[in-house]
């Protein structure tokens, strides 16, 4: 017992996380804004590459009931620009007395049918902005740890909205290959054991 404790402490101190389930850990980072911006900066041009001009059968396809397809994925993000990342940033800036964050919607503007291309260039347009935006407060670290109002969750940091940010853009990207993916299920036949992506019962 002392020695897994032990181990334990060690994988904590590497910034480790240990799975409890599977005894496997994976690492993690501190949020660092420097590090943060190139990957805003890189999603865009990630889905750009990925789906401007494909075949829309591969835009249009979905998981299934209450699954969105590549196409709504990149209207939410673009609502998210609007209304979601820089505007609550600002509130927590500001630190008024009143902080608390408007809800976000996020089903608003899925099933916008402009064309995809139109899509992704307001995507990237409206990040463009909003990174030089992020780039212009030139943020110290004290200001990673102001807060605002988060309509479920109350308190919140400037640290933690950023870090939130981004992992919002990656996760959608790897829910846009996913979906992508497993339009292929049955297509790949036998190979299907091969891809923890195709097995829906398994944890991603």
């Amino acid at each position: 017992m002392r020695s897994s404790q032990s181990g334990q402490a060690n994988n904590l101190a590497q910034g480790k996380v240990v799975d409890e389930r599977t005894g496997a850990y994976h690492s993690e980072m501190d949020f660092k804004l420097d590090e943060a911006i190139p990957v805003l900066e890189r999603t865009p041009v990630v889905l750009s590459a990925l789906l401007d001009d494909l075949p829309e059968d591969w835009t249009r396809v979905d998981e299934g009931r209450d699954t969105w397809s590549a196409r709504e994925v990149v209207a939410h993000l673009i609502h998210g620009e609007r209304t979601d990342w820089i505007p609550r940033a600002r509130i927590i800036l500001k630190q008024e007395s009143y902080r608390r964050f408007d809800p976000f919607d996020r089903f608003a503007e899925l099933k916008s049918e402009r064309p995809l291309r139109d899509l992704l260039a307001e995507f990237d347009e409206l990040r463009s902005g909003n990174v030089a935006t992020l780039r212009g407060w030139n943020m110290k670290e004290k200001d990673m740890e102001l807060t605002g109002e988060h309509p479920e969750f109350g308190a919140v940091t400037m640290r933690q909205l950023l870090a939130t940010w981004v992992v919002h853009d990656l996760s959608h990207i790897a829910q846009i290959t996913r979906t992508m993916a497993r339009a292929y299920t049955s297509a790949v036949g036998p190979w299907t054991a091969y891809f923890r992506v195709l097995q829906r019962d398994v944890t991603q």
